[in-house]
């Protein structure tokens, strides 16, 4: 496949923080050590690191700064300035957002790919619906991170055709340190078995309805812990209920934990859950931490609301239960603990498949391929 010039037009980039970030990030790294010519066009605002870390890679970055409107409209000007510069181009949109204030005349003779994530695409009609239909009808592919996020752009989507599925990638984990293994330890104990939770502590994650239903599972399990990693708006009323219902000494919160550390407490843990439900318009559009679990041979179970069930298949790498009823997911981690053998075999399958079919060079290469038989279809 020959080289391309690629141009990726996103709102957010590292150093900030946050899934998008990270996903548009990896992509473009991915794209540049398969041999393309990347650049980054960005309409976020400066961060305190941003020099170092933009010095640090091995294609430009273009920030823009400077109020959000003027930002995009700024954005969108360098953004076709590059595109008449070069030949055989792919630009890469983070959302719709990003390719809206594109004229259509200078997209013509490019390969346009929007890529969908989840939640920009209310599930109930709304004013902007026909500017979103207007942007999409722009794009030669548009890239869904997976089945549940497809159907979410499917009204706004002029041809359905063009819609695709590609999930997102994970990188291989960081190997942890002495230091990170010790601290794991140090966290489990002599605790088992071992659930964990790794994300922003919301509702929609569902680490609230893991810490009511402890107080049965300790009457299987009495030695069980659950570790929370990450951090949120709901830490303090978890930490108080799990006080209320006397399951403090069986949960431990950790905080923000660094990625050796991660990997540390994935190793050392039995099983991944992350029971997830939908609030409001809040929901997991696909769950990368389902495959950043898998990498290190650790099964899921996972809610079957939104793209999960994209992330954990049913009954091969983890289990899907309603995240919104304790009584369900109490019953599907009762049947994970009660059969060893099965869990192994879950934990062994998910590592398989995140190993050959989701990790990021894999990921780029799938774009590519979908870019290439567009192009030949012109």
């Amino acid at each position: 496949m020959p080289a391309n010039n690629i141009i990726i037009s996103t709102q957010n980039y590292p150093p900030a923080a946050g899934g998008i970030q990270s996903y548009i990030h990896e992509l473009a790294l991915a794209l540049h050590h398969l041999g393309n010519s990347v650049q980054v066009i960005c309409d976020a605002p400066t961060a305190d690191n941003q020099i170092t870390f933009d010095n640090s890679l091995p294609f430009p970055v273009t920030r823009l700064s400077g109020p959000k409107f003027l930002r995009r409209y700024n954005k969108a000007r360098k953004v076709l300035l590059q595109l008449k510069k070069t030949d055989q181009t792919i630009l890469i949109c983070d959302s719709w957002k990003s390719l809206e204030l594109l004229k259509t005349s200078t997209l013509d003779s490019i390969c346009c790919i929007c890529i969908a994530h989840g939640m920009e695409y209310p599930e109930r009609i709304q004013a902007k619906h026909q500017r979103i239909a207007k942007t999409l009808s722009r794009a030669d592919l548009i890239l869904a991170n997976s089945d549940f996020t497809a159907q979410r752009v499917k009204p706004y989507a002029p041809d359905f055709s063009r819609v695709h599925i590609l999930h997102p990638g994970v990188n291989p984990p960081t190997p942890p340190t002495d230091g990170d293994l010790d601290k794991a330890n140090s966290w489990i104990g002599e605790h088992s078995p071992t659930l964990i939770t790794v994300g922003r502590i919301e509702a929609r994650k569902g680490q609230d309805k893991m810490i009511e239903i402890l107080p049965t599972l300790l009457t299987e399990h009495p030695n069980l812990l659950y570790l929370i990693a990450g951090s949120g708006p709901l830490q303090e009323s978890l930490v108080s209920r799990a006080n209320e219902l006397g399951v403090a000494a069986n949960v431990k919160f950790c905080g923000r934990v660094s990625d050796g550390e991660r990997s540390a407490l994935l190793q050392k843990a039995d099983l991944f859950t992350m029971p997830c439900r939908a609030v409001g318009d809040s929901v997991e559009g696909f769950g990368i931490v389902y495959i950043e679990a898998a990498m290190l041979g650790l099964p899921s179970l996972a809610g079957r609301v939104g793209g999960a069930g994209d992330a954990v298949i049913h009954g091969h790498t983890g289990l899907l239960c309603d995240g919104g009823s304790e009584k369900d997911i109490h019953l599907h981690i009762h049947k994970m603990l009660s059969d060893s053998q099965a869990l192994q075999a879950m934990g062994q399958q998910a590592q398989r498949r995140a190993q050959a079919e989701l990790q990021w060079p894999k990921i780029a290469q799938k774009l590519l391929h979908y870019a290439s038989k567009q192009q030949a279809a012109r």
